[in-house]
């Protein structure tokens, strides 16, 4: 991620590389909270496409519609920036279909070398999705924290 771009910008990036756009995120009408997660969000996303009759979203599209919502809830919030945190604290999401998820710490401190840990432990797993966080604000639940950066197997690792 550049300095002059924040990272709910990445994020709409990525969605816009997995076929989605920002119609995805404003007309969505789902307002994310504080306990939200990538998970949650994408659950109520799919929740009121049902609400509003339209049809099913692409998972993938789902997934980064949720992460634009979730890092532009946590630019809000300074407590929730990616900052916060120190390197060695990250955390890694696996997210498995039918979603269960699990978290684990990642014992590398440098984020590329967490990076190839994690890609490791997310294909150990068989799993297509897993994301790294920082576990800002105390959580240590999946899918809280200051989501740091994706990893999808067919895309690779997007900020």
């Amino acid at each position: 991620m550049t300095s002059s771009q924040s990272s709910s910008e990445q994020f709409g990036q990525h969605l816009k590389s997995v076929g989605g756009s920002e119609a995805d995120v404003s007309g969505s009408a789902y307002v994310v909270t504080e306990e939200d997660t990538v998970e949650s969000v994408v659950s109520g996303l799919r929740m009121k496409q049902h609400e509003h009759g339209d049809p099913d979203s692409e998972p993938t599209i789902l997934h980064a519609s949720a992460q634009v919502l979730i890092s532009r809830r946590d630019e809000q919030d300074p407590s929730h920036h990616p900052g916060t945190s120190q390197p060695g604290e990250y955390q890694l999401d696996i997210h498995f279909p039918g979603g269960r998820c699990t978290r684990e710490p990642i014992p590398e401190e440098d984020l590329e070398a967490a990076q190839t840990w994690a890609q490791r432990r997310i294909e150990a797993e068989g799993a297509d999705f897993g994301a790294i966080y920082f576990p800002s604000g105390g959580g240590i639940a999946p899918g809280t924290g200051a989501l740091e950066c994706s990893y999808d197997s067919s895309l690779g690792w997007h900020r």
